[in-house]
């Protein structure tokens, strides 16, 4: 707005057209900054899905596997359970294999080591229970 006198030297107001420099420039980094913002956001709900798709397709692979040594235990004629998942990972999960069976503390119930090794070499550890006895 900018003030103005007329001919009976009363104060008129008149507005002006436009922005002043300082506006526009406040203006421009108000809409810099929420858009930083904002893809920002959109960046890290990228990276959040694909670290999701992964831990989703690991927990479907893993779960195949308990699923088939599950299955294994029940049906095939007994023989040694290192033997079997030795069997089961080496046929169908070349990235995985055993690392130990620890008897768990009540009888017939074992715990199975599993480690998958990634494309980065990096390790990674999942654990199978199974009830299992020679003589089933």
């Amino acid at each position: 707005m900018r003030l103005c006198l007329n001919k009976t030297d009363k104060p008129v107001l008149q507005s002006q057209q436009g922005y002043t420099l300082v506006e526009a420039i406040i203006a421009i980094a108000v809409c810099g900054f929420g858009l930083a913002m904002i893809l920002g956001l959109y960046g890290m709900s990228i990276k959040t899905a694909m670290v999701s798709k992964t831990i989703f397709e690991q927990s479907v692979v893993i779960n195949s596997i308990a699923d088939e040594i599950n299955l294994s235990v029940m049906t095939e004629s007994p023989v040694n359970l290192v033997q079997r998942v030795a069997a089961i990972l080496a046929n169908k999960y070349p990235d995985y294999y055993l690392s130990e069976i620890k008897a768990a503390h009540p009888n017939n119930l074992y715990e199975i080591e599993i480690i998958h090794k990634g494309i980065n070499c990096n390790e990674r550890k999942f654990y199978i229970k199974v009830f299992w006895s020679q003589n089933e």
